[in-house]
């Protein structure tokens, strides 16, 4: 009887200590935040902003004059001040919630103007509006219906200046992996005679258009993946899955590895959009090398 006690003791705790460790390493890491990258804010921008609020020496001149005629400050600017004070306090959710909002909005008027001065296509992600756009200059080139999407808990459980800090400048691509070529290579054999060449068709047959799955790493931890909204079939399907198994396996050998050396590293957050498979090859072809992408959420 002891021996089975004893037995049933020690299975107990080291289930109980597998579970501390998954739940620690594993499981609490993907459903919950983590830290988002703080954005590099152009300091050219800054000091152009410092200059334009230095007053002249004729607005300090009169300013003073000002001053000399009140004879003083009056009371009543405190009593207003106290009053503007206590209404910022008092604000409800809903008035801080709107605010946030246009903070966010001024992240991404304030990004796509800093495009506006580059000579690349640039990506415009717009999660409110459903919506993908390839601009140009801040002329929009072509746009994109988003079908569906999802976003990571990395992303969507952040409703603070941590995510204005994150979304403040566009995304740069650091590297890409995908089911369709880039650039798409056509191999056509030289016809060795004039007869063989008269034998061939004047114009080359369109190819065929590939099943699209697209995997976008940025920079400050952001991870894109662009996926089609038709169903994928035959040799198409067969690519897309061996894309997806192997992020799948990179994944479980994070998790894995987790587990020897107790720490794991942070979760990438993650944003899924299903778009019509034409437009989603348009969209991959036609950004430059390293393109950038604002955000919009």
């Amino acid at each position: 009887m002891a021996k089975k006690t004893l037995f049933w003791s020690i299975t107990t705790l080291l289930v109980l200590i597998v579970a501390y460790v998954m739940t620690a390493t594993v499981i609490m890491p993907v459903v919950t935040r983590n830290p988002l990258p703080e954005a590099v804010m152009p300091k050219v921008e800054e000091k152009a902003e410092k200059n334009t609020k230095k007053p002249n020496a004729a607005e300090n001149a009169s300013k003073k004059a000002e001053k000399g005629a009140k004879g003083g400050k009056k009371p009543e600017a405190k009593v207003q001040n106290k009053m503007v004070e206590e209404d910022v306090i008092i604000n409800s959710k809903e008035d801080l919630y709107k605010l946030f909002e246009l903070r966010k909005t001024e992240a991404l008027l304030r990004s796509r103007y800093n495009l506006s001065g580059e000579d690349s296509v640039y990506l415009v992600l717009d999660l409110i509006n459903k919506a993908a756009y390839l601009e140009l200059k801040g002329v929009s080139l072509y746009e994109s219906k988003i079908h569906d999407f999802s976003v990571s808990n990395s992303i969507r459980l952040f409703h603070t200046e941590a995510l204005l800090r994150w979304i403040a400048q566009p995304f740069v691509l650091k590297s890409a992996t995908a089911t369709i070529a880039r650039v798409p290579i056509a191999v056509v054999n030289a016809p060795k005679d004039t007869i063989e060449a008269n034998m061939k068709e004047a114009l080359p047959m369109a190819p065929k258009r590939e099943d699209v799955h697209i995997v976008m790493n940025f920079e400050r931890n952001l991870q894109l993946i662009i996926q089609q909204e038709e169903k994928s079939e035959g040799e198409g399907k067969l690519k897309v899955d061996s894309l997806k198994s192997s992020i799948s396996k990179r994944e479980i050998n994070r998790s894995v590895k987790s587990l020897t050396t107790f720490k794991r590293e942070p979760i990438t957050p993650q944003i899924v959009i299903t778009i019509p498979k034409a437009d989603a090859t348009i969209i991959y072809r036609a950004l430059p090398q390293n393109p950038k992408m604002v955000l919009r959420m």
